[in-house]
């Protein structure tokens, strides 16, 4: 009987070592992603801001009404994509304004709703 009990000294070690390593691993790997993502976020913040000085249209100025951005976004009937009020791929069926997101689903909603 002592003998099984000096047996499993070595696996209980092996196993305290296997979950500290264990434990290691997941820790330099938390460490790791939080870095990295730190790093990416920053090139990207870098990046968006150097397109913005570069570009003469971004300014701290309100947008005009007939801005491509603002306006009410509409659901394509057809793909179900939201799509802004300004697109030019538009068609009027019994009085109702439909807005697609392109020309392929214009072409196909037509031929259903007529």
């Amino acid at each position: 009987m002592e003998g099984a009990l000096h047996a499993s000294a070595p696996n209980a070690r092996f196993m305290y070592r296997a979950l500290i390593e264990l434990f290691i691993t997941i820790l330099i790997v938390l460490v790791a992603r939080a870095v990295l993502t730190s790093v990416m976020r920053g090139i990207s913040n870098a990046s968006a801001n150097a397109f913005r000085k570069g570009d003469p249209q971004q300014s701290t100025a309100p947008r005009s009404a007939n801005s491509p951005t603002s306006g009410e976004l509409h659901k394509d009937p057809v793909c179900g994509t939201y799509v802004a009020e300004s697109t030019p791929f538009r068609q009027q069926i019994s009085g109702q304004v439909f807005f697609y997101c392109s020309d392929a689903c214009r072409e196909k909603h037509v031929l259903v709703a007529r």
